[in-house]
């Protein structure tokens, strides 16, 4: 079976808002305060369609989008009234890939997926650094950690930068191809095509390593206390505790889901319909389906 055509979840960190993208590029926002009844709280569409999306850490209410046309965006998202664009540029000259944020929210990165990436400083409105990250090797995962930027591509090296200077050396996590990646407030999790997951310190030197799925994953998201939760197979999810030990093991009503997101005790996905899922972190019920 193939992954869901909903391809982008961003779950904001305090669990009241999640964006999730639509085939048509569309993303949409909801209000996930009860999150037994998900409630729409708009729409946002930005150049060709919206390809990554990530909140502002440090200001709730600040979204950063990538389009496939290589612009990227801002958008305040109130808490009650409708979404507005307070920043645009063009960032890059063909489809982002990724976007998250730097130095405290206060710059925002995007990314080709072979690696081609800019920074631009959101109060000052201009973009402050360029630069190739990967070689044109592609990238499989773009994250974030204090001032720095961390790439990982598919064939298993990282690479960090920080933007005020060039791109550092590169870093062999793995022999084996990469599936999927996650950062915790800690870690950096890459799981590979057989679902066996490593997890690397800041030093990029490895802490543990643990089966996260019985194939491929989709898609791996880490909470801040170490558990794993993984999209794999035709329509599974799993997670399982930083030893190792399976919590639960639950399947979708739908297809596999190509990204998952953690916020408090809930486990967002994307399934088959507009509609999120939600799980709960600790058991894998359905809490919105």
């Amino acid at each position: 079976m193939r992954p869901s055509p909903y391809g982008v979840v961003a779950f904001r960190h305090d669990g009241r808002r999640l964006a999730m993208s639509a085939p048509n590029g569309e993303l949409t926002l909801w209000d996930t305060t009860d999150p037994a009844y998900p409630q729409r709280a708009g729409r946002l569409r930005a150049g060709r369609g919206i390809a990554a999306a990530e909140w502002n850490p440090a200001v709730p209410e600040l979204l950063a989008t990538a389009s496939a046309d290589g612009t990227s965006a801002v958008w305040r998202v109130p808490p009650s009234g409708v979404p507005e664009q307070v920043a645009g540029w063009a960032a890059l000259p063909e489809r982002a890939r990724h976007v998250g944020w730097v130095a405290g929210g206060s710059l925002v990165y995007s990314m080709t997926g072979h690696g081609r990436a800019t920074v631009w400083d959101v109060a000052g409105g201009y973009v402050t650094s360029r630069a190739e990250m990967s070689d044109r090797r592609p990238v499989v995962a773009a994250h974030y950690r204090a001032d720095e930027i961390v790439a990982v591509t598919d064939s298993g090296w990282a690479r960090l930068w920080h933007p005020r200077r060039r791109p550092g050396e590169w870093v062999r996590l793995t022999d084996r191809p990469v599936g999927a990646c996650t950062w915790s407030s800690t870690w950096l999790v890459v799981a590979g095509l057989d679902g066996q997951a490593t997890c690397f310190d800041a030093e990029f030197q490895p802490v543990r390593t643990l089966r996260v799925a019985r194939a491929r994953p989709w898609a791996v998201a880490c909470s801040d206390d170490g558990r794993l939760v993984a999209s794999f197979g035709d329509n599974r999810v799993i997670a399982v505790d930083h030893d190792g030990a399976v919590g639960w093991e639950t399947a979708l009503h739908g297809p596999a889901a190509r990204s998952v997101g953690i916020a408090g005790d809930l486990v967002a996905l994307s399934g088959g319909q507009p509609r999120p899922v939600l799980l709960a972190l600790l058991s894998g019920s359905g809490v919105a389906l």
